[in-house]
């Protein structure tokens, strides 16, 4: 391990979008207040936050800082372990999120040989459905993601739970405020025609029943047809508002697509507005698996979690080097109207847990630009 400087007080960053929180993540190791490799990050949250940008190169993700600029609230975690400076990620998950099943995987992400975009070897259904396995890698890493609930219900069984988990330093402690009431912003769009329900049999993907990987690696292909063309008829569709000049194939995909365009436009006109397609796209590319989480908690329950769960979960657990915490409110996966509550509720419990330094709000920073 090498000699690493001390933070006097734990430093608390709260940013708006998520991917935010790497940047102060990266100061830290070039502060060598965190080791360049081998750093846990426990990362509370209603979302995983460990897809790929499917075009980020693999040459990317290790080129230092001028990675930051490239990310996303939904991608910034993998990127940081292909670079080796997070080698074992820890999602703790409130009990209406189920991206991945509770437990521990070993997974590697690497290059893929052809195209040289980031990739990993992971058969979960979560990474299959955005068509980012790969069997074949290269300049790979491996890191440990491991996945346990924290809720009301595990009542005495937080001591447990710290111990199975077997956390130590050198660790940063994340924390996503939509881990405590979540909302799917993406029911209120064109919500009067259901269309986060019309969008499903337009996204489906069917997870293969043979996880073989000549099985695994055909479903992959066959799903990354399926999602290059869908981005491309909507693309067509942003920019132009027809498919008349779309040269792409015209098969089931357009079909099915230019069968939902009048419905959208009837809607779009009656809201008074332009239909806003790309918007669309990225609401079904969210809607394979049942969709993304929903769930609009009490200023009761939210207390009660943070109380009788956050309070007693961080208190088995040694000090973390830093804490980053994301708002997640101007996207709406935190409800606006209780983001203020929860984190001056997080804080305050922060502050009574850690000798901590007063909260950097850089999400005030970012307003002000």
């Amino acid at each position: 391990m090498e000699n690493l400087k001390q933070f006097k007080k734990i430093p608390i960053y709260v940013v708006e979008e998520h991917n935010d929180a790497l940047q102060f993540v990266y100061s830290a190791i070039g502060g060598k207040k965190l080791p360049l490799e081998g750093n846990t990050l426990l990362h509370l949250d209603a979302h995983p936050d460990m897809l790929i940008d499917r075009k980020l190169k693999g040459e990317e993700a290790r080129g230092g800082r001028k990675v930051l600029q490239l990310l996303q609230i939904e991608n910034w975690i993998v990127p940081a372990a292909a670079a080796g400076h997070i080698n074992r990620v820890v999602w703790i998950r409130p009990p209406w999120a189920n991206q991945f099943s509770d437990g521990s995987r070993l997974i590697h992400v690497g290059d893929h040989p052809a195209t040289g975009f980031l990739r990993v070897d992971s058969k979960e259904p979560y990474y299959l459905s955005d068509a980012l396995y790969s069997s074949q890698l290269v300049n790979k890493r491996k890191f440990m993601l491991t996945v346990a609930e924290l809720s009301s219900r595990m009542d005495s069984n937080v001591h447990n739970l710290c111990n199975q988990l077997d956390i130590h330093n050198p660790f940063v402690l994340d924390i996503d405020l939509d881990f405590f009431s979540t909302a799917n912003p993406f029911l209120a769009l064109y919500s009067n025609i259901g269309l986060y329900d019309l969008l499903e049999d337009l996204f489906h993907f069917d997870v293969p029943e043979n996880d073989d990987i000549e099985s695994i690696e055909k479903t992959v292909n066959l799903r990354e047809i399926q999602l290059l063309e869908l981005e491309d008829l909507f693309m067509c569709m942003e920019e132009n508002g027809n498919l008349e000049n779309y040269t792409g194939n015209k098969g089931l995909y357009y079909e099915k697509v230019s069968a939902l365009v009048p419905i959208v436009e009837e809607e779009a006109k009656r809201l008074g507005e332009r239909p806003d397609w790309w918007a669309v796209f990225a609401s079904g590319c969210t809607r394979d698996q049942g969709g993304l989480p929903h769930h609009i908690s009490s200023e009761e329950l939210i207390k009660g979690t943070i109380e009788m769960c956050l309070k007693p979960f961080l208190q088995g657990l040694p000090p973390p080097i830093l804490i980053t915490i994301a708002r997640s409110t101007d996207d709406g996966y935190c409800p606006p109207h209780q983001v203020e509550f929860i984190q001056s509720q997080v804080l305050r419990a922060l502050k009574e847990i850690y000798v901590t330094d007063e909260p950097i709000l850089h999400y005030l920073d970012k307003i002000k630009e």
